[in-house]
C-alpha cells in the first residue's frame, strides 16, 4: 500500500466524517440567512469540496439547484452522482475559471491550512467576482488555539501553530473572517459561533469530530512529525488525543455569510 493511497483514504474519510458532524452541529448544511436569498434555480459553487459530501448532500436536498465542486485533489465520486452536480479539478489559488457574476451561492469551509495569510483577501475577492449581485458566500473555519493545562496538548498545539506560521498560514483566521469579508465589500448578514466540547463523556458530535481531528493530524505527518524529534509520530498523536479529553478542550467554529452588494 503506497503512502499516497494511505493519505487519500484518510483524507476521504476525514472529509466524510467532518461533513456530517458539522451538519449536525449547525443543524443543516446552510445557515438560515442563505436559503431565502437564493433563486429557485440557484447556481452553486463549492470551493475545496474534497470528497464532495456537501455538494452531493445539497444536490439531493435541492434538485433544482446546479452545483459545481472544485478541488485540487481528485477525490470526486464517480459511481453515483446526481444529474445536477459537476466536479472540476482546479487549484483555487490559480484563480477561479468562471466568468464574473456566475453564481448565486459560494460555499467554502475549513481551508485554514490550504491558504497563506496573504491569500485570503485575494480568494475572497475572486469569490466576490464570480458571485452575482446579491449573491451569498458561506464560510466556516475553526480555532484550535485555546490553552489547556495538559502538557501534551499544549506541546502539540504549539508545534502545529509554529508549523503554520512557518508556512505563513494564519491559525487565527476564523476570528478575522468577518472583517475580511467587509474589506472585500461584502455585507455580513449572519454569524454563528459554535463550540466542540471534548469534555468527557463525549457527545456523539464531539466523539465523531475527535476521530476526525485525529485523522487530520495523521494526514499532516510531513508538516509535524519532524518537530517531535525521534518520537513515534502515531504514538504522539494517540497521546495528544487522550490529552484532549483529559483537558476537556474546546474548539470554536465560526460560520458566517456575506452578501455581494446589488
Amino acid at each position: 500500500m503506497t503512502s499516497a493511497f494511505f493519505f487519500n483514504n484518510i483524507y476521504y474519510n476525514t472529509c466524510t466524517q467532518q461533513h456530517f458532524s458539522i451538519k449536525a452541529l449547525f443543524d443543516g448544511n446552510i445557515l438560515s440567512s442563505v436559503l431565502n436569498r437564493l433563486p429557485p434555480n440557484a447556481q452553486v459553487l463549492d470551493l475545496g469540496c474534497g470528497s464532495g459530501c456537501w455538494v452531493m448532500d445539497m444536490a439531493i436536498d435541492y434538485p433544482h439547484f446546479q452545483f459545481i465542486g472544485v478541488d485540487m485533489a481528485d477525490m470526486f465520486p464517480t459511481a453515483i452522482r446526481p444529474e445536477n452536480v459537476k466536479f472540476q479539478l482546479q487549484n483555487i489559488l490559480q484563480g477561479l475559471p468562471f466568468p464574473d457574476n456566475t453564481f448565486d451561492f459560494v460555499h467554502m469551509r475549513l481551508l485554514i491550512i490550504a491558504f497563506q495569510k496573504k491569500d485570503w483577501p485575494w480568494v475572497l475577492s475572486e469569490i466576490y467576482r464570480v458571485l452575482k449581485p446579491g449573491g451569498i458566500v458561506q464560510l466556516m473555519e475553526s480555532d484550535f488555539t485555546e490553552k489547556t493545562n495538559v502538557p501534551i496538548v499544549e506541546k502539540f498545539n504549539n508545534e502545529f501553530i509554529k508549523a503554520m506560521l512557518d508556512l505563513e498560514q494564519d491559525p487565527w483566521i476564523g476570528s478575522k473572517l468577518s472583517h475580511l469579508l467587509e474589506e472585500q465589500n461584502f455585507q455580513v448578514v449572519e454569524l454563528k459561533e459554535k463550540y466542540l466540547d471534548y469534555k468527557l463523556p463525549l457527545n456523539p458530535i464531539s466523539k465523531e469530530m475527535l476521530t476526525n481531528w485525529k485523522d487530520a493530524m495523521l494526514s499532516i505527518r510531513p508538516m509535524l512529525a519532524h518537530r517531535f524529534e525521534s518520537a513515534d509520530y502515531n504514538a504522539v498523536v494517540d497521546q495528544y488525543i487522550d490529552g484532549i479529553t483529559q483537558a476537556g478542550w474546546k474548539v470554536k467554529l465560526w460560520a458566517l455569510c456575506g452578501q455581494k452588494k446589488e
